[in-house]
């Protein structure tokens, strides 16, 4: 009997702190940065684009694409998780050719806008909302925003400081992080034990409290137009989860498209005449 408690405390000495480091580890996989340098090529040859850079509310430098037409609209797009501006690109031609004036940020732990991680769009807030100041001071009163998934969950956090939009549209959006780290871990085939290490792991990465990263629960703040978007074969975001979103927004024009067939992809790629038709 000695021998096997023995055997026993030796396995749990060794086991527990194997275990401990590969929730740590994952927690640092699910927030981690993308920082590839973006570089312009002429994306857009008729058009004048200006690069912004930008320090926001809690003293990060952003970098941006700023692109002007001759009008009073302007979008702002953002990408997803692991995506930069590049990822936006068809997006932005989409509202160019609409006489939309278009900024492309880079949010922070992605292409120029440096990070040691990312916040899945809480503290990416302030990248948007030093778009907007800017936006604001060049007497832009019809600003609208557009992101896909942590691009479409900062659009959501940022109803906590600004609500003057005059739309937005929300592409595969989580709707609690309980969700989004549960079907990560899913997609990895790992235990749903894991995640309340994984997540206070994280929490404690982040200095942000689990509770805060609901986007479920700024839904109440929207009252512009707004457009929720998903594909039926999503599994970082399931219709049910998006459909949430919808039911749970108060703006009184609001709209739900669900693409057939789509992943969690980008939608006018996959389908440009169904997604010209939602805008």
């Amino acid at each position: 009997m000695k021998k096997i408690a023995k055997n026993s405390f030796l396995f749990l000495l060794i086991s527990i702190p194997i275990y401990l480091f590969g929730c740590w580890f994952l927690a640092r996989l699910l927030i981690q940065s993308y920082n590839e340098p973006v570089i312009y090529q002429n994306y857009f040859p008729k058009e004048k684009v200006q690069n912004w850079n930008l320090i926001t509310q809690d003293n990060q430098k952003i970098s941006a694409w700023f692109i002007k037409k001759d009008t009073s609209k302007v979008i702002v797009l953002l990408a997803g998780k692991g995506g930069n501006r590049l990822s936006m690109m068809e997006k932005a031609k989409f509202y160019l050719d609409k006489n939309y004036s278009v900024v492309m940020p880079d949010l922070r732990g992605t292409g120029n806008s440096k990070a040691d991680f990312v916040t899945i769009g809480y503290n990416e807030r302030f990248d948007l909302l030093a778009c907007i100041d800017t936006l604001q001071k060049l007497h832009y009163t019809k600003i609208g925003a557009q992101g896909h998934s942590l691009g479409a969950a900062t659009i959501a956090y940022s109803f906590k400081d600004f609500s003057d939009y005059s739309f937005v549209v929300l592409e595969s959006c989580y709707d609690n992080i309980d969700h989004a780290f549960k079907h990560r871990m899913q997609r990895m085939h790992l235990p749903a034990w894991l995640m309340f290490p994984v997540k206070k792991f994280a929490e404690m990465r982040l200095g942000i409290s689990s509770q805060e990263l609901y986007p479920e629960n700024y839904m109440a703040k929207i009252n512009c137009p707004a457009l929720f978007l998903c594909g039926d074969n999503e599994w970082q975001n399931p219709i049910a989860e998006s459909k949430k979103l919808y039911d749970n927004c108060s703006s009184s024009k609001k709209y739900f498209h669900i693409f057939k067939g789509a992943a969690h992809q980008d939608f006018l790629n996959y389908s440009a005449t169904e997604y010209k038709k939602m805008n």
